[in-house]
């Protein structure tokens, strides 16, 4: 039998980002209801950006630093290494895989994602990054000049290796495409971009995919698919990650291919829950339904599905944008970024910076990327939601088609 059911007038499944901001968005309304929050992870809510990006760059910022407090600030019970298997929105109940059982008025799921792995055998020296129980990992193996295999042209790929090279660490960086970031980025900005990281020294293996890995004593042999074989000291996957709707699923939540479907207050089919962060197919007020797995759609939607939970009515009216930053190249995105589209350059005077316009075949407008360029991204919402004609933008802006 399960443990004595303990209940909670707010109960948050997932310690992310979208959570910690949920319980602030709760205790901007409601200063005195119990808050439940049951996480899978080891650790308590933190910035998951700093993993890959400033805990490998800046000397004076501490792992430490990356936590929210998210307990004490909201007066929280909160219960890690803790996975919820089962809800039953009728009762309002939900069990767990210690065998213990909370009830609940209000809930929040906040599941995330889950890492995309690679063939090969469970080990200390093979992360597919995402936690910061992976970030000590990479940060063992790394050490003293190692050689660490990096696999990936994301997010994650990009960045952990432009942080483990300025960690005067030997870097090897496996792409499936041309360049990096070929997929997303013109191409005289992604040849920027790749050659910083050869200057920076690390070795790129475009074209390359790779099949799987085996562990040889103390290090990791990377099998590619054309037939090389690569040998490290530690292994880092940036895959790409897929959202966890096995829960939804299994509480019969409204589902699409999106993740789970959520109205502009954030609510999903059953009562009294709601949903934020990577799972969520939601209706963007521009773009049309959506689903985004960064950071900034995870902390605006936490942040009002805690508000509503606790009585409010405000709908979720921010567009997200994505980003990232590596040696001295920052970048921001909004709406489809793909160099499928068409695409036109505003370079910018005085600067190495450029806004990238995207266009679809109608030539209506689907995207905007700032590149170098700290111009305020309302600004570029408010021109994304006009759905402005390339014609159009061709009068007002000195537009350069690339390629």
């Amino acid at each position: 039998m399960p443990e004595k059911t303990k209940h909670f007038n707010y109960l948050l499944i997932g310690g992310g980002m979208a959570a910690d901001q949920a319980a602030a968005g709760i205790r901007s309304a409601d200063s005195k209801g119990s808050l439940g929050i049951i996480s899978a992870d080891s650790d308590e809510p933190y910035a998951r950006p700093a993993l890959s990006k400033k805990l490998w760059v800046d000397p004076d910022f501490a792992e430490a630093d990356t936590n929210f407090h998210t307990k004490e600030k909201n007066n929280a019970t909160l219960f890690l290494k803790t996975q919820v298997i089962s809800i039953d929105s009728a009762e309002h109940l939900v069990t767990t895989n210690k065998d213990t059982q909370f009830s609940y008025d209000k809930l929040l799921l906040a599941t995330g994602s889950k890492p995309q792995t690679l063939a090969g055998p469970e080990s200390d020296l093979v992360v597919a990054l995402r936690s910061k129980a992976d970030y000590r990992k990479i940060r063992a193996f790394s050490d003293n000049h190692k050689h660490v295999i990096v696999v990936g042209n994301g997010y994650i790929g990009n960045e952990i290796a432009a942080g483990l090279i300025q960690n005067k660490v030997q870097v090897s960086l496996i792409v499936s495409g041309e360049r990096l970031y070929d997929k997303k980025f013109p191409t005289y900005l992604s040849k920027k971009y790749q050659q910083k990281y050869l200057d920076a020294g690390v070795k790129i293996y475009p074209k390359k995919r790779a099949e799987k890995y085996e562990i040889e004593d103390t290090q990791v042999k990377v099998f590619l698919n054309d037939g090389t074989v690569l040998k490290g000291d530690g292994l880092v996957l940036g895959l790409g990650a897929k959202i966890e709707l096995d829960l939804a699923e299994k509480t019969q939540l409204k589902t699409d291919k999106l993740g789970v479907v959520v109205d502009k207050y954030l609510k999903t089919s059953a009562p009294d829950i709601w949903a934020a962060g990577d799972i969520i197919s939601y209706p963007d007020v521009i773009l049309g339904r959506q689903n985004a797995g960064h950071v900034n759609h995870a902390v605006k939607s936490g942040y009002i599905a805690g508000q509503n939970m606790a009585g409010k009515e405000i709908s979720y009216n921010h567009t997200p944008y994505f980003y990232s930053w590596v040696f001295d190249i920052s970048w921001e995105a909004l709406g489809t970024v793909s160099s499928k589209l068409k695409m036109y350059a505003e370079k910018l005077q005085h600067s190495d910076g450029s806004i990238i316009y995207y266009f679809d075949d109608a030539d209506i407008l689907q995207g905007v990327l700032l590149w170098n360029a700290r111009i305020n991204l309302d600004h570029y919402r408010n021109i994304l939601k006009k759905k402005p004609h390339l014609t159009e933008l061709q009068q007002l802006l000195p537009l350069e088609k690339v390629d």
